[in-house]
Order: C-alpha cells, then structure tokens, then sequence
C-alpha cells in the first residue's frame, strides 16, 4: 500500500477531530436506538464530497453503516447517500 503524502496527513488529522467530535455521546442517526460508532459521508469522496465537511458526516452504528453499504438505493431514499448533481 501506497503511503499517505503530507497533504492528506494533515486532512486525516483534522479528520481524526472531527470523527472525535461527532462520536462524543453519539447515537446512530438510523436507528435512533445504537450508539454511533462510526461516521458515514453522505457525498462520497469519489462523487466530491469532503471528509472535512460536519454536514457530510452523519454517526451511524456499525450495523446501520454496513447496511448502508449494502443498501445505497435505499439509503439513498433515506438521505444518507446522495450524488454530487443533488446539491
């Protein structure tokens, strides 16, 4: 594997922050029932969305985040995957 170069070392530091952030006393936006343990970017970083950006990232359990995964027709009619066309 590739190693990080300076410019996105620095972009996971201030991730790292953010994640810390939005996990403190969390619960998972889904299921409204688990407590959030990972954040999802709603516009991935390969349709343009920012790992930076506190309106892209949404706390979800790991069950919900996996179904996410699985599931992104639906969870795009959930709102927690969209494109970069939508705004």
């Amino acid at each position: 594997m590739r190693p990080r170069s300076k410019k996105m070392a620095r972009l996971y530091i201030q991730r790292r922050k953010l994640v810390a952030e939005l996990l403190q006393d969390a619960i998972c936006v889904r299921c409204e029932s688990a407590e959030a343990t990972e954040v999802h970017e709603v516009l991935t970083r390969a349709r343009g969305g920012s790992i930076l950006d506190k309106d892209n990232c949404v706390p979800l359990c790991h069950s919900c985040h996996s179904w996410v995964t699985l599931h992104p027709k639906e969870a795009h009619a959930e709102g927690l995957m969209r494109n970069s066309w939508e705004g």
